[in-house]
């Protein structure tokens, strides 16, 4: 006799009681309690069909026999399905598996077994449809109400049965075996209450959630294992427009695989060993390691073990755990907004991938990033991603919370892997401030056009009958769009007469600073003098009376200020030892610590120093001159027309 309706939670005659029908509606309620990601419920959906798919394959042996999902975001429905063609349920585990604590996997050999996830996903949501095919058993039903029966308290609503259902699944029908699953959300209990708080309308969108925020991104490959299951994604906008990707593969996104210009560290230590074993300079790295958007490395049980080679309880976890780890260190946490904004295309400000630590086991990523614990160069949180991966960890213990002594042994993991990058920064771009590029790298006649375009969008004018004779206008043709282009245009200033009175010692590109340099007031002293049509960029009070040379100084380039003040929070620079930072722009990070004081805002003339300085920073420890070219530009080209944005911007706002 085929089944038509029963309740998932009579697993006996007498289950029937108002005690014990209380007693599981707590108990469910106590497991919904446990669910509070955003991702939760894709995740055991996800896992649970990766696990049918692993386990048949395991059972027929079959070469023929190829690993397969099927996955639809609908977001004019608001559901999310998947169907697999995995081992799927006989009649008996698929009347029960709903139940609370009951599962049917195999420990240690899969994703999870706990038992919760299946009642989750049943009495979490108001809607699901699910079948199985194949087992000596086919079937599909329907389960609706289920989280309103949990969260009544009154006793009003009947407990829900599941009842046979509509069977017409297109990817059901081309399969011969496998499990289907559907749930849809809404309502007040739900996370997410809607698929369109993912700001996601792509499937190519959807997989980088799926890929890094799910099991679906399996992290087998960390020890050159493959998961071998391929999925197809289709999403269902809210206008009914279907879009598919095909053929994808289960594994998850690390960044050096979708970031350009991403070195390994290992490759970069074999062509050092390699010239040590030449009698060569071990320093003589070539250049195609160097200026790159970042470094990783993946580590190996016994390479993570090295790592804390005399921290014995480190170890024990280690080995127990069978430890192993990935890191990632980013040049600029820049690099996560462009990956986010120009690769994922997710909404502003959400960082699928960033810095910090990612815990996660038995080949699934689990819970949020934690902090990596620094001490010092803290601001290598944000630009170190550190996956540490327990291979022997109990299935579902991530999303629930890991024990404190995994989530210390992993931090000591992350914190060496930081340590071991940072002596390889100087392979890493510097940190300019500019937007970087890392979705692809311009051929060189793209790249022609791409700065043709710029000059006619973002021309660079400054002409002045007191500068530059004898053609008395700037040479550079638009704005800058890099470090290397301000330090052109500042140079050009100097050499035209429009900055007067630093003189530049040394440039590196190898220290640790940008530059030496020297204020130096020369006669005649009215050459520094302030004049607002002839030499706007002067000093209205002069402070010499005579010639005077300062000591040498520490100046920095950047394209953005942002650069330098993350360079502080980071440790990397210190503050107190930079007298002059020459930018393009100013950015915004230096309202966190700084008051400033603008020197194009004429009412504050009696404060420049120098000739040519823009602004004065200061923290109340510190004090540092910028020279914005961006505003010094603006502000030679229309000295009246500046005023009011240097007060509002500078402005204290104390009237």
């Amino acid at each position: 006799m085929s089944l038509q309706t029963w309740d998932p939670l009579l697993v006996s005659k007498d289950a029937d009681s108002e005690i014990i029908s209380a007693a599981q509606k707590k108990e469910i309620k106590n497991i919904l309690k446990s669910y509070v990601g955003m991702y939760d419920s894709f995740s055991e959906l996800i896992q649970n069909a990766m696990d049918a798919v692993d386990k048949r394959a395991d059972i027929e042996e079959a070469k023929e026999y190829k690993k397969r999902l099927w996955l639809i975001i609908d977001l004019s429905e608001n559901s999310f399905s998947i169907t697999d063609n995995g081992i799927g349920f006989n009649k008996k585990e698929f009347e029960a598996f709903l139940a609370p604590n009951i599962s049917f996997k195999d420990e240690g050999e899969t994703r999870g077994n706990k038992g919760v996830g299946a009642t989750y996903i049943g009495y979490g949501f108001d809607y699901l449809k699910f079948g199985t095919k194949g087992n000596g058993h086919d079937f599909i039903g329907e389960l609706i109400g289920g989280r309103g029966w949990v969260e009544d308290y009154k006793g009003i609503k009947t407990r829900p049965v599941v009842n046979i259902a509509d069977p017409d699944v297109a990817e059901f029908r081309g399969i011969s075996r496998g499990s289907t699953f559907k749930i849809k959300f809404g309502g007040d209990h739900t996370r997410p209450k809607d698929l369109s708080w993912y700001s996601a309308t792509t499937p190519e969108q959807w997989l980088y959630l799926l890929l890094i925020k799910t099991p679906l991104g399996s992290i087998d490959v960390l020890d050159g294992e493959n998961s071998c299951i391929k999925f197809d994604l289709t999403v269902i906008k809210k206008n009914g427009e279907k879009e598919t990707v095909t053929d994808q593969e289960a594994k998850y996104i690390y960044p050096h695989n979708k970031i350009k210009g991403s070195v390994a560290l290992k490759d970069v230590l074999k062509v050092q060993k390699k010239l040590i074993d030449q009698g060569k300079d071990a320093s003589a790295i070539p250049n195609k390691f160097k200026k790159s958007n970042g470094l990783y490395e993946f580590f190996n049980t016994s390479e993570v073990l090295s790592l804390r080679d005399k921290d014995e309880t480190y170890r024990e976890l280690v080995e127990e755990y069978n430890i192993e780890a990935y890191g990632y260190f980013a040049y600029s946490t820049s690099v996560w907004d462009q990956f986010n904004d120009s690769l994922a295309k997710l909404r502003k400000g959400y960082r699928v991938h960033k810095g910090g630590l990612q815990l996660a086991n038995n080949r699934m990523t689990q819970g949020e990033l934690i902090a990596i614990p620094l001490t010092s160069n803290i601001g290598h949180q944000n630009q170190c991603h550190i996956v540490v991966h327990f291979k022997d960890a109990d299935p579902d213990l991530g999303r629930k919370g890991f024990q404190p002594e995994l989530k210390e042994v992993a931090e000591k993991v992350a914190v060496a892997i930081v340590n071991r990058f940072k002596k390889w920064k100087s392979l890493l771009k510097a940190d300019s401030g500019v937007k970087p590029d890392i979705s692809k790298e311009i051929e060189l006649h793209d790249w022609v056009k791409d700065q043709e375009k710029h000059e006619s969008e973002h021309p660079l004018t400054l002409s002045n009958k007191n500068f530059f004779a004898p053609i008395n206008e700037i040479s550079i043709t638009s704005e800058p769009q890099s470090e290397q282009d301000v330090i052109v245009l500042f140079n050009q200033l100097i050499a035209g007469g429009v900055i007067r009175g630093i003189k530049l010692l040394a440039t590196s590109q190898v220290k640790q600073y940008d530059g030496v340099y020297k204020f130096i007031v020369k006669e005649p002293l009215d050459n520094h003098k302030f004049d607002k049509e002839k030499n706007p960029l002067g000093v209205e009070e002069m402070h010499f009376s005579t010639e005077h040379v300062s000591p040498p100084k520490i100046l920095e380039y950047k394209y953005n200020l942002d650069a330098l003040i993350h360079e502080f929070e980071s440790e990397y620079k210190n503050e107190k030892d930079i007298h002059l930072a020459i930018t393009w722009e100013m950015g915004g990070e230096w309202k966190k610590n700084y008051d400033a004081t603008s020197f194009l805002d004429l009412d504050n003339l009696h404060q420049r120093d120098f000739h040519g300085l823009t602004h004065v920073l200061d923290s109340g420890t510190t004090r540092f001159y910028v020279i914005a070219l961006k505003e010094l530009i603006l502000f030679l080209n229309d000295v009246d027309g500046v005023q009011e944005y240097q007060k509002r911007k500078y402005g204290d706002d104390l009237f």
